[in-house]
C-alpha cells in the first residue's frame, strides 16, 4: 500500500508540473472558474474509495504526509489538484480540509484522460 501511494503520489506530481509548463509553453489558458467538491487524498480514494466524514482525519494525515490531493464533485467527477507555481500557499492550505467541502479556484486542465485543477485559490465550503 505505501508503494502504491509513493507512486500515485510521484505521478500526480509530474503531471501537475507537465500540465503547469504545457499551459505555459502553448500560452493558452483556460478560464479561471470555482468548483466545489470534497477535498480526498487519492492515495486511499484509488485504493478503497476512501472519503466522507469516517475518512476525514485519515485523509488530513495522508495529504500531510504527502499524498495527492483531489477533487470529488457532487456529480461523481474526481480532479487531480496540482499546484499553481503562483499560488503555492493556497495548494498547501487545502491538506487542512481532506475529507471536508471545498471551493477551489482555478483552471481545468484535461490531457490524455487525466483530469487536473490547477489550484489558485482555497476557501471551505458552508
Amino acid at each position: 500500500m505505501k508503494n502504491y501511494a509513493i507512486a500515485l503520489l510521484s505521478v500526480s506530481m509530474l503531471a501537475g508540473a507537465a500540465l503547469a509548463h504545457d499551459g505555459e509553453m502553448k500560452g493558452a489558458k483556460e478560464p479561471v472558474q470555482t468548483m466545489q467538491g470534497e477535498v480526498v487524498d487519492l492515495a486511499c480514494y484509488a485504493a478503497h474509495e476512501g472519503k466522507g466524514d469516517k475518512h476525514a482525519q485519515c485523509a488530513k494525515e495522508c495529504l500531510k504526509g504527502g499524498a495527492p490531493a483531489g477533487l470529488l464533485t457532487k456529480d461523481g467527477k474526481v480532479f487531480v489538484l496540482v499546484n499553481s507555481h503562483e499560488a503555492e500557499k493556497a495548494y498547501q492550505s487545502l491538506k487542512d480540509l481532506g475529507g471536508e467541502q471545498a471551493k477551489i479556484t482555478g483552471q481545468v486542465s484535461k490531457r490524455g484522460g487525466l483530469q487536473a485543477f490547477i489550484v489558485e485559490k482555497v476557501e471551505k465550503a458552508q
